[in-house]
């Protein structure tokens, strides 16, 4: 994530992440490695008992690190289980098609792209028990970067590859959805950088998939 060619849409772990254009090379880089952090983070806080909601403790890890995160919003349940067109719409809905277009074509290329969906759906399920987040991205001045949360959290009843774009209603229960709209500050964010990246870099990036939009 330190190559000056930091790609414009990526699977992070658990979250794919977009952003539109004219968002700079090291506004993209931070919120890479915030996001990987706080997956990490959580990750570690759930295995080790420390936490039990995921979400709430990832909101709580960004918070930790500079980020201004509200209070989630937690969505009507749908029962629509085309998990990346549901989240695309939600995205769309409530934040406007300025998010959701660089998000449905990172969709799109995870779908065609066999390793970058096998890493996210590697670290997305635990057993039985599932969750992703879909972070896409907007400039919104020098400094400022308009972004949304879109957090989903389940059960599935089988192990199945491409959950992601599934159609069997039957595969997922207990679904729960959440979104949190952002204005990342990079300024402020710019006395926890190196904290974080330093954090990042001493665990795996092996993760970390370039999408091509």
């Amino acid at each position: 994530m330190s190559d000056p060619m930091t790609p414009q849409a990526a699977v992070v772990g658990a979250s794919v992440v977009a952003f539109a254009s004219g968002v700079p090379t090291p506004h993209r880089d931070d919120i890479y490695m915030s996001t990987a952090h706080a997956q990490m983070a959580t990750r570690a806080a759930i295995e080790d008992g420390l936490a039990t909601d995921w979400f709430e403790y990832y909101c709580k890890v960004l918070r930790f690190i500079g980020w201004d995160v509200p209070k989630p919003q937690t969505l009507t349940p749908s029962r629509n289980s085309l998990m990346a067109g549901q989240a695309t719409q939600r995205i769309s809905t409530i934040m406007g098609e300025e998010f959701s277009e660089p998000m449905r074509r990172a969709l799109l290329a995870i779908e065609r792209n066999t390793l970058a969906l096998k890493r996210f759906e590697s670290t997305s399920i635990r057993g039985d028990a599932g969750y992703f987040q879909i972070i896409p991205c907007v400039m919104s001045g020098p400094n400022k970067v308009e972004m949304g949360i879109y957090h989903r959290q389940f059960r599935i009843r089988r192990q199945v590859s491409g959950f992601l774009f599934g159609e069997d209603e039957t595969l997922i229960h207990n679904s729960v959805e959440q979104i949190a709209a952002i204005t990342f500050n990079t300024l402020h964010y710019a006395q926890f950088r190196d904290r974080v990246k330093n954090s990042v870099l001493t665990g795996s990036l092996n993760y970390l998939s370039s999408l091509e939009i």
